[in-house]
This record gives structure tokens, sequence and C-alpha cells, in this order.
């Protein structure tokens, strides 16, 4: 039987693929999410053609994302310190303890389900939509009968295992989100300026800061507008504790709150130039957790730079700020005007954070002063949008001394959350951790810092579409050195620059709309930077299959 979709349930399906793509597309705690048409936009449609007989929008939508993935590898991490998650950089003899060696691969696989529900009634005429996002994740065969997170592939399951991701609340006062949107509640929280509630994955991830400052969920307070550019203001506590109640009695809640504030123009179609300005201040004096009871978070956290990659300062008990001042642009990112693409920014993050301990031995103060770059390019050169051809390229700034009062390198919120910034369109599966996943995200860089020694990194790729939409082969090549030399792993033994260089292959084939099933393959010839390191003894490499299926 030959049908053809009307422009309402059209309509309604792109809207619902937006959401999906948002919202489930990030494989950690960042996800996004897209919306659905909102009843009051409608009117002039309405009004221009007849539509008797097409079913009315939905008030209440369910969309469903299902992963799995197969991994074989001989990067060996242990899960045990968070649950069933392993995260950080190869290498660090902390978190989870990364190493790559010869013998044996690791085997696992891990699976996610999150599903997506939004409410948008018909009697508040537009004004308004709810959202809320869950997360059920785990591996196979790992742990049964029991209530916590990232557990429950075993033997009967019987398992508690729902981590909540995002419950908003959408405000829209003129009845167009386009020109405001309120978000509150909690909420997906980006360094891109879009709004993540009504902006598709892709858009989110290539522009802006493309993740790599600021990528999770958050509860707080948003506002998004596009009548005049794109704006974005958003206040965000971070974390709290009750940092004075056991010296002091003082039983009052203590925040870090971040507050950002963001502008694009767009000067042509499709191109878009924008500026940043965000501030954070932590009056928590290390007492806050990233992971609670466990690890502490804030830069002079011990336990969280080994599983995030970035690095620990020389301080105790810190209250302070930082700020960031940013550039950004994007031009055609999605080909409509050419068959040529491009984006990029530069960041500049300084602050200072203050001892609070009037008898430490260590730092009675740090400044930070550090400088970031992205740019890549693109090439669409074939008969469809995977027909791609990539060159991209990211710097930051790096510190010799990380014992002293100077930090001179990225400042992101890795040094927040648990991970609190995911670049991850580097489209590299060892040298920068494979973003398609559910509880493992290990590589040779994990944070745009590299553990405060700076980065250097040139990367590419070529893709091609070998059935037109349905069967896709990408290759990629790329190069990683940190900006300093870093200080040795074993006394005698000098160590350089040279991360690594990582030669990966991706082969993807599309069963249904919206259901794909992968292969995916990576080596990595390690550098000089893992001279001295007993826990980097060979080169990594890694196999990889993925199902992924959205469902609505």
């Amino acid at each position: 039987m030959t049908w053809r979709l009307s422009e309402t349930e059209g309509r309604l399906r792109g809207c619902a693929l937006a959401l999906a793509l948002g919202a489930v597309g990030l494989s950690l705690p960042a996800q996004a999410q897209g919306s659905t048409p909102l009843p009051g936009a409608y009117a002039g449609w309405y009004e221009a053609k007849n539509r008797d007989e097409d079913a009315e929008p939905r008030e209440f939508i369910l969309i469903n994302y299902f992963f799995t993935r197969a991994t074989a590898t001989n990067e060996i991490a242990d899960p045990s310190g968070l649950k069933g998650v392993t995260l950080g950089p190869i290498g660090m003899p902390a978190g989870s303890a990364v190493r790559v060696e010869r013998g044996g691969p690791a085997f696992y696989i891990e699976q996610r389900w999150i599903p997506v529900i939004e409410y948008s009634p018909l009697f508040v005429d537009g004004l308004a939509s709810f959202r809320a996002q869950l997360e059920v994740d785990y591996l196979w065969g790992r742990s049964a009968n029991a209530s916590q997170q990232n557990e429950g592939g075993g033997f009967n399951a019987d398992q508690v295992n729902i981590q909540t991701k995002n419950v908003n609340v959408a405000l829209y006062p003129t009845k167009n989100p386009n020109e405001l949107a309120i978000v509150v509640g909690t909420q997906p929280v980006y360094d891109a300026y879009f709004d993540p509630t009504r902006t598709p994955l892709n858009d989110i991830i290539r522009t802006g800061y493309k993740l790599a400052f600021l990528g999770s969920d958050a509860t707080g307070l948003s506002v998004f507008s596009n009548a005049k550019g794109h704006a974005r203001l958003s206040l965000l506590p971070l974390g709290s504790a009750q940092a004075d109640k056991a010296l002091r009695d003082d039983p009052r809640l203590k925040y870090a709150v971040l507050g950002m504030a963001d502008y694009a123009y767009p000067v042509a179609p499709g191109t878009n130039v924008g500026l940043s300005a965000w501030y954070l201040r932590d009056e928590t004096k290390g007492e806050a957790y990233a992971f609670e009871g466990l690890l502490r978070s804030g830069p002079s956290s011990t336990g969280l730079p080994s599983f995030v990659g970035t690095s620990r300062f020389n301080i105790e008990r810190p209250s302070g700020w930082v700020g960031w001042l940013g550039i950004n642009f994007h031009h055609n990112i999605d080909f409509r005007t050419g068959p040529f693409g491009a984006s990029g920014f530069a960041m500049y993050n300084g602050g200072r954070y203050t001892s609070t301990n009037p008898d430490t031995t260590f730092n009675r103060e740090v400044e930070i002063s550090g400088l970031s770059a992205n740019l890549e390019l693109l090439y669409n050169f074939g008969r469809t949008s995977n027909d791609l051809v990539t060159l991209e390229g990211m710097f930051s700034t790096g510190d010799k001394n990380l014992d002293d009062g100077l930090y001179t390198s990225a400042f992101t919120l890795n040094q927040y959350g648990l991970p609190g910034a995911v670049w991850f369109n580097h489209k590299m599966l060892l040298l920068f951790p494979f973003s398609s996943t559910a509880n493992n995200y290990t590589g040779a860089v994990t944070d745009l810092s590299n553990q405060g020694f700076g980065l250097k990194t040139v990367l590419a790729t070529g893709a091609y579409d070998l059935i037109p939409n349905k069967l896709n082969l990408r290759l990629g090549a790329g190069y990683a050195e940190s900006t300093v030399t870093p200080p040795e792993n074993t006394p005698g033994v000098g160590r350089g620059r040279v991360i690594g260089t990582e030669i990966n292959a991706e082969l993807r084939y599309t069963i249904r709309y919206l259901m794909t099933v992968g292969l995916h393959g990576g080596y990595m010839f390690r550098g000089n930077f893992y001279n001295g390191n007993p826990r980097v003894t060979t080169n990594p490499w890694a196999g990889f299959t993925t199902f992924t299926w959205y469902a609505f």
C-alpha cells in the first residue's frame, strides 16, 4: 500500500526527531532535548490551509532511545570506583586506573535506554511544555537484585536503576519559542548558545564551544531568544556544601554558581558570529561533591582529576572565581548554501582561588590564565551530506609547573562535573574517547587542558556513502601532543610532548529509519608522553560494534 505522511504528521515527526537526537545523542551525562510543535504556533498555518482531516498535534509524546555497544580493547579500566562506570585518561594510577598492556583484551557489552517524555496540553495554548528524561545504563552480566545506578545486567536483573536526566518546564510568554523561551528546572546545559530543548544535537556539538568547556545537566534557570540574533542567559548552581558547619557550627549552604551570557549575530544566512561571557563563583571551600560521598568537586579535589583528566591545584579549602570570555563562529555547517562549511572559537579563562585555611602549608593563592582555540573545515563532496571531508585543529595553552601559584591552561567544567565537559565531535576512538558509549569514556585525552599540560591536535576524516543514505564508510586519523613538556613519570626517564597518532575506520549501516548498526576500530601509536609510565606499555587498540534505535 502506498501512503504519504500528512504535513502535520510530517512536522511532528521532524520535531520529534530533533528531540530524540538532541535528547539522547550524547552518550554521557550531557543530554539534550528537542521539542514538539506547540498548538499556538499553528494558527497561521491552519488558517492558510485546510487540514480538517489531519490528526491534531499530540499533547503527549514519548520517544525511546536504545543503544548497545560491544567492546574488545587492550585499554583495561577498573569500573568498581564509580559503580560500573569508567572514565579518565589512560596511564593514570588512580581514578578508573586505565592501563594499556600486552596480553588478553577486555571484553564487555554495555546498554542504555532513555525514554523522553514531553507534555504540551492544548489548554495552555502554547504557553508551556513539560519535559522529563530518564536513563537506565548497565553492563551485561554485571549485578542483579540490588539498587544502584549503572548496574543490573546480571542474571535475574531485578534492578532499580533509574537515573534522572532532565525534569523541566519551558515557558513561552509570546507563544513563539523562537522569540522567547524560559526553561526552569533540571535541564541540559551546554557551552553552545542554542536552546537545547529545541535544537538538534548536531547543531549543538558543532557550534559555540563544541562542549569542550561545558556539556552536562544542571538545575537552574535559562532564558533563550532568537528574536534578534541568538541570545542566552543562564543561572546554574553547580554544587553546594555546609562548608563551615564543622569548624564554625554554621549549617548554611555555600554554593558554586555559574552565570552565562551569550549572544550570536547572523551576519549571513547560515553564518553566525557569537560572543560569550561566563562567571563562576565558588564559596564551597572544596567541600562540595561531584560524586556524593566519594569525589569532591573543584580545583582542589584530590580524586576528580584522575577521572576527568584535569589538573589539581596545590591549594587547601579554596574559595574563588573563574571568568571566561570567548568568541565563536560557524558557517554553512548544514551545507544549505554550498559544499563548504567551517566553525571555530577562541576562549580565554582567568580567575583566582584563595585558600581559607589560615595555617595552610600549600599555596595561599592560585591565579588562572589560559587560552584555547579551535578551527574545523568541512567539505561536502558527494551525493549526500554523509559524503564529507573534515579537518580540525584544537589548541590549549599548558602549564609547566602545576604546583606553583599560577595555572596557565584551560579551565573547564570538568573541574566540577563527572564529567562536566565532553567535547566529542573529534571523530576519534582512542586519542579522544569514543563518544558512542554508555558507561565507558576513556582515552588518551579527556579534558581540553590535557591534565594541565595543554593540547595541540590535528584531526582529519573522510566519509563516503557506499550506498546512498544506507551504508557509510569513514576513515580517520589524528595526532596530538602537549603544549609543554610534562614532568617525569619515573625518575631519570625523560618524557616528551607527543601523545600519539591514531588511525581508525567506521562502517555504519542503516537498517531502517533511525535504526543503525556499526563496526568501529582504531589503533593508536603512543608517543613519548608516556615514557616511563608503567601503565602504558604498548599501543592502544579497540574494536566496537554498536546498535542504535530511536523510536517514537
